[in-house]
């Protein structure tokens, strides 16, 4: 028989007790023992807020948001996920291990500003008064956000192109601005330079057969370069010269900076010279182009550095000129050259014994290419020793197609230390009485410049030298050139003998007058107004 426990009521509530009392303690014991480990492990964050720079490395390392033991700093967990570094904003960052969640607050700030940049524009030069594009200057912006604006100021006021007015060098300041507003500006200098100008353009007329060297010269001006009339490109192949009709030439040049000009003009082949003369004072250069042309030696010729007869008598052509009364041939007609051309006034030189017979006539005045104009002249002599004698016609007088291919003659004041007996020289007279005789060209011999005692009662033995040369009326006044093409003399007196004296003096030997004091005639260009 199994024997009968009895369990009485009170031992199990007793038991029930202490089980209570011990999981109550045990529950303390963790309590506490959980208490003091998140004290010991849970870690202290090392900030609440942080501001980083846009594009900067966000660190997911425990050790830059907690510190404590390394057990826990190990395992901590960094939350990123919430986090673009890239883009401006604030953001989350959780920490995370078993005893403690924190949460800190990253801001994203974007305080860079741009980085500009411009391109080689060393070789830049921008024409005044022209229109460009702002790309021409090369400038890029580079930021962190990839997005950029750029502006352009000039004077302090925004611009959308490239013009200006004025040549020399411009400030261009360039800006540029992020999506956060940061900017950033530089500086740029820009070249301007003042395009080549083309002047002396005017409508031409020219006669059937004419050819392109008949057109009148077109000329080119720069602020940089000067005179680049010589740098003008022109077509002519669309012209028939031998066909009547109206034809367009367009010009062109470029300046050192390949800054370029345009211009476009008209020529009118004709078939009737009257037409042409109708229209050879339509068109005049203005003062300042007449200077312009002057002081880049337009009218002037470079003579040679060695002898050419025949390069002198094609070039110094355009130097002469005929003075020609109608009626009388005996002693009406002369000669003279052109010594000085101004805006205003052609100064002329010939002799005395030809202008003082002129004096107060309407003269037929010939030039190079038989154009010729009437007109009463006035002159002054240099000196009762020296008869060279000086007048002068206003340029508006005289065609433009004539006047703009007008020559001063080539001058040296100290052209007799340079010759010497024996040297030849040429004698030449262009449309010899107006035209209705050849040229006349004559070769001649320096034979000294000591003049002998008869020659010395005829003139002043310092004005002149004495050569070889046979004279014919009309010459009187006419340039003579060495064979360079320089000035050496002017036909003046011819050496007849002397009462009772045989003439040996007559056939090859003549008087020539010296040219070296023309520059003090020049002076007194006042006494002609």
């Amino acid at each position: 028989m199994i024997p009968r426990i009895e369990i009485h009521k009170e031992d199990s509530k007793n038991t029930i007790r202490l089980i209570i009392i011990i999981a109550a303690v045990f529950a303390v014991a963790l309590i506490f023992l959980y208490f003091v480990a998140s004290k010991t492990f849970r870690g202290t964050p090392l900030w609440e807020s942080k501001t980083i720079e846009m594009g900067d490395t966000v660190s997911d390392s425990a050790t830059e948001y907690i510190t404590g033991p390394p057990w826990t700093i190990e395992h901590t967990k960094i939350d990123l996920s919430h986090v673009n570094p890239m883009k401006v904003g604030n953001y989350t960052v959780t920490a995370k291990n078993l005893f403690a969640t924190y949460d800190y607050t990253l801001k994203v700030r974007d305080t860079t500003p741009p980085t500009i940049k411009i391109g080689d524009i060393s070789a830049l030069v921008l024409s005044t008064g022209k229109s460009y594009d702002t790309s021409l200057l090369k400038a890029t912006a580079e930021d962190k956000s990839g997005i950029t604006h750029i502006r352009y100021l000039y004077s302090g006021k925004e611009i959308d192109e490239l013009r200006f007015e004025k040549p020399g060098y411009h400030q261009v300041t360039v800006c540029a601005t992020d999506m956060s507003q940061n900017e950033s500006k530089k500086v740029v200098s820009v070249l301007v330079d003042d395009p080549p100008e083309i002047y002396g353009l005017h409508e031409q007329y020219l006669l059937t057969g004419s050819t392109v060297d008949d057109l009148d010269p077109v000329f080119a001006k720069d602020t940089k370069d000067g005179d680049l009339s010589d740098s003008i490109k022109y077509d002519t192949s669309a012209i028939d010269f031998s066909k009547s009709g109206d034809y367009k030439i367009l010009y062109n040049v470029t300046d050192s900076y390949h800054l370029e000009s345009s211009a476009e003009s008209t020529l009118h082949v004709v078939a009737a010279k009257a037409s042409v003369n109708s229209h050879s004072h339509d068109f005049e250069l203005s003062a300042e182009d007449m200077e312009n042309l002057i002081k880049y030696g337009h009218f002037n010729y470079e003579p040679l550095s060695e002898p050419d007869r025949s390069w002198v008598i094609k070039t110094c052509d355009r130097t002469l000129v005929n003075l020609y009364l109608d009626g009388s041939d005996s002693v009406s007609s002369g000669s003279a050259f052109i010594y000085d051309i101004t805006p205003e006034f052609i100064y002329l030189i010939s002799v005395d014994h030809v202008t003082s017979e002129l004096a107060g006539n309407d003269i037929k005045i010939t030039f190079y290419d038989d154009t010729y104009i009437n007109t009463p002249i006035h002159s002054i002599r240099l000196n009762n020793g020296n008869e060279a004698a000086m007048f002068r016609l206003p340029v508006s007088l005289i065609p433009y197609h004539t006047l703009i291919n007008l020559r001063e003659v080539a001058f040296m004041e100290d052209i007799y230390d340079e010759l010497v007996p024996g040297d030849n020289l040429i004698e030449y007279c262009k449309n010899w009485r107006a035209g209705k005789k050849d040229a006349l060209i004559k070769d001649v011999k320096i034979i000294s410049y000591a003049l002998s005692e008869q020659m010395k009662q005829y003139v002043d033995p310092d004005e002149y030298f004495t050569a070889t040369r046979q004279s014919e009326a009309g010459m009187s006044g006419t340039a003579i050139f060495d064979e360079r093409g320089y000035l050496a003399g002017i036909c003046s007196k011819t050496l007849y003998p002397m009462s009772g004296e045989i003439p040996i003096y007559r056939n090859g030997c003549d008087l020539i007058l010296k040219v070296d004091r023309l520059p003090e005639l020049r002076e007194r260009a006042s006494e002609l107004e």
